[in-house]
């Protein structure tokens, strides 16, 4: 069963759309340059909004929720419109989610690997729903919803199984380059460029 929500924000908070980073070309024999170049990151470390503040923690953020739902295509994401980067990335189409459980699309997670940065809460919680507790976290939270059961069992094993591609990746980054080097704590000013 599919189902779509459609959102009404008052005119005194207008969205501004962005293209995401990590975005595919849709083009058939077109790669977009983070398909084929291992530096990538480094090439939007020094773009703006990417270059300060938030903002990449937040696409790394997105990649990593896009990863444990399945979402390929996450192509733009809006923001409040002249907040400069400063705001957090409002996540509005999410349609290809939960789609084929057996499926797992690694390169959702490139901004994770080719960056190989992490916030320190986002690496706590997703140890912390290791070992079934991201699946009786989701169970106990879609519990009253008239849908019961929200997510099929082969849903529920592939976000177990997704979770642990993630921390998976994120010790193959610990590993390279050291806990001082992944571990951003939240508030920390990034001195990525």
């Amino acid at each position: 069963m599919e189902g779509s929500i459609t959102l009404w924000l008052p005119d005194v908070w207008p969205l501004q759309k962005h293209r995401h980073p990590w975005g595919r070309t849709y083009r058939e024999g077109k790669l977009a340059r983070w398909e084929y170049d291992e530096s990538y990151c480094d090439a939007v470390k020094k773009t703006p909004p990417y270059d300060a503040g938030p903002r990449l923690l937040d696409i790394i953020d997105t990649a990593i929720f896009d990863y444990l739902i399945g979402n390929a295509d996450r192509h733009h994401y809006e923001s409040f419109q002249d907040d400069e980067g400063a705001s957090m990335l409002i996540l509005l189409d999410n349609a290809k989610s939960f789609g084929n459980p057996s499926t797992d699309e690694r390169s959702i997670l490139a901004p994770l690997y080719q960056c190989c940065i992490i916030r320190v809460s986002t690496w706590n919680r997703l140890s912390h729903l290791k070992h079934g507790t991201l699946r009786s976290a989701m169970l106990s939270a879609t519990s009253h919803d008239p849908l019961f059961p929200v997510l099929a069992e082969p849903h529920l094993e592939a976000l177990e199984r997704r979770l642990q591609g993630i921390l998976s990746t994120v010790q193959q980054c610990l590993d390279q380059f050291g806990a001082d080097v992944v571990m951003v704590e939240d508030r920390m000013t990034l001195s990525h460029v």
